[in-house]
């Protein structure tokens, strides 16, 4: 959005076909499913379930990603309520499983083979044993690292907020939930006097209503750019932060919490340049390890747009049986204007946008939990 934040939000529009467009299409689909029918017919799959093994009960929300010997990912799944998952592969070959549950060290399979178009079935035991973070130091809070080492806290934290992010987008990729949100927008002067308020409801398979370009493009041309009606801001999604671009090109160092039982991670840009970018802190309950909120602002700007404070805020939660999502999100966008005249542009405003989940509902509209002001979960209906 030109002016303020770069939101994307879309809804349905009417299609209009001609008859014979819509038969040509048709037909060439026709095709193209044929020819990719031997592909699905030789797809090597992996089927199963991870069971607690103390319990023996089913777990969720389990993210199973399956690897090859060399350590490559090929794909991965996020376990249903049963604890079911599949995995598929794009070629034959020797591989192995690795579990990623937040708070809980990893587990690994021993390597098997899959043979071309096979099919098996494995039944993953999960013994959840819990991490715990290693001593903070006064060196680790001042060291900002490029890709920590493991054993670092920095790197332990790192590890555990990465599979709160992947978890937190296999929600949204798998589209098993949709989430009604109450999306609001401030608008308030240079004396920060309010002009305008307007707040509208909105349904969609991920409750965060702005847009981010891919990481690559981001590194590129910046997190804020220009354009005919003012500054266009795009806000870090989950596939940019754990992207390794961003990895690449940001560094990170534990910063001891202000906030009631948190640890931050805080990353900021390796080296300063003309581009805008984005830094921030993503908040860890250093008990549980769960990713609670992260907060970032931007860099290389104006000094005008520097007086609206501009930046973004996100709140993450999680389902009864332990699906992540966006539970609130703020972006915050300065506007400026340009006076006939004078060749520089003044601080006018800012405009805020916030969204606050109301309810999560299934794929299939039924509902799974209601979320008061406060953002605490009642009226639950565990699914």
């Amino acid at each position: 959005m030109e002016g303020g934040p770069g939101y994307q939000q879309s809804g349905p529009s009417a299609a209009r076909w001609q008859l014979g467009s819509m038969l040509t299409r048709l037909v060439h689909m026709g095709v193209v499913l044929l020819g990719l029918l031997p592909t699905c017919l030789g797809a090597q799959v992996v089927r199963g379930e991870v069971m607690d093994s103390l319990g023996g009960r089913p777990l969720g929300s389990v993210m199973i990603v399956l690897l090859d010997s060399a350590g490559v990912e090929h794909g991965k799944d996020l376990s249903d309520a049963l604890g079911r998952f599949v995995l598929r592969a794009d070629g034959p070959g020797d591989f192995f499983m690795r579990t990623r549950v937040v708070g809980y060290r990893r587990w690994e399979s021993l390597t098997f083979n899959l043979a071309r178009g096979q099919t098996i079935v494995r039944r993953i035991d999960l013994v959840l044993v819990p991490i715990v973070l290693p001593e903070l130091t006064v060196e680790a809070e001042r060291t900002c690292v490029v890709r920590p080492e493991e054993g670092l806290a920095a790197a332990t934290l790192w590890d555990e907020v990465r599979t709160a992010l992947e978890l937190t987008q296999l929600t949204i990729d798998e589209r098993r939930y949709r989430f009604r949100t109450q999306l609001t927008t401030h608008e308030f002067n240079q004396y920060k006097v309010p002009i305008s308020v307007e707040t509208r409801q909105g349904v969609g398979y991920t409750a965060m209503g702005f847009g981010s370009a891919s990481a690559e493009d981001l590194q590129r041309h910046g997190f804020v750019r220009s354009a005919g009606a003012g500054p266009v801001y795009f806000g870090p999604d989950a596939q940019v932060l754990v992207s390794d671009v961003f990895l690449d090109h940001h560094c990170f160092r534990v910063r001891r919490g202000d906030r009631g039982g948190a640890v931050g991670l805080t990353f900021e840009p390796v080296s300063r340049s003309d581009v805008p970018d984005v830094e921030g802190t993503l908040w860890v309950d250093s008990a549980t390890m769960n990713l609670k909120s992260l907060d970032w602002g931007y860099t290389e700007l104006s000094r005008w747009a520097k007086l609206g404070d501009p930046g973004g805020a996100m709140d993450f939660g999680r389902l009864p049986n332990g699906a992540w999502f966006i539970e609130r999100w703020e972006l915050r966008a300065p506007v400026g204007r340009v006076i006939i005249g004078r060749a520089d542009t003044t601080y006018y405003g800012v405009k805020i946008r916030e969204g606050r989940v109301t309810e999560v509902l299934t794929s299939a509209g039924e509902l799974v939990v209601q979320l008061d002001s406060t953002g605490l979960v009642r009226d639950t209906v565990r699914r």
